[in-house]
């Protein structure tokens, strides 16, 4: 059964390992600089101690099989200014040999949950990438037709999810 709670100092070390598992194909396809693969445990930390920041961990009959990071408030690739009830996606990933089975979007969606003055989500993610697309769409977000380009051969696509209450 899928469950998140709030990260743990003490999942640090297993988080890290599974977002640099989980992100290192992405980054040998892209090379891009800001791919999480390359950032440690310190990272998370930093994350973890930040009012910015929140980060829960997706747990599969208490095994840690990913981590999910929501910025709350500064600046996205696409929003200059998250204002109050808007949140961003930073990332979620999930242990390689657990993807594609809708672990993604049942955590998102146990995620937003959390979030009790929501009125828009925000994520973005490399156009080429299908299985993320799927996974954000099924968890009801919707293309926003905004696309950047990040690096030569990275372009990020934008989609949002407006919440009703």
């Amino acid at each position: 059964m899928i469950k998140i709670r709030p990260t743990l100092k003490s999942d640090v070390d297993t988080l890290c390992e599974l977002q640099k598992s989980a992100f290192l194909p992405i980054y040998e396809k892209y090379h891009d600089a800001g791919n999480p693969c390359l950032r440690g445990a310190e990272d998370i930390l930093q994350r973890l101690d930040s009012s910015t920041f929140k980060y829960f961990t997706i747990l599969d009959n208490e095994e840690i099989v990913g981590g999910v990071l929501y910025r709350c408030e500064g600046s996205t690739p696409f929003v200059a200014n998250l204002k109050a009830g808007e949140y961003y996606l930073t990332r979620i990933y999930i242990s390689p040999d657990r993807q594609c089975q809708g672990i993604g979007k049942k955590a998102i969606l146990l995620c937003e949950n959390e979030f009790f003055d929501a009125i828009k989500f925000y994520v973005d993610f490399p156009k080429e990438l299908s299985k993320n697309r799927k996974c954000y769409v099924n968890a009801g977000f919707k293309d926003s037709g905004k696309e950047l380009e990040v690096e030569p051969g990275l372009v990020l696509v934008a989609y949002e999810k407006n919440i009703t209450h």
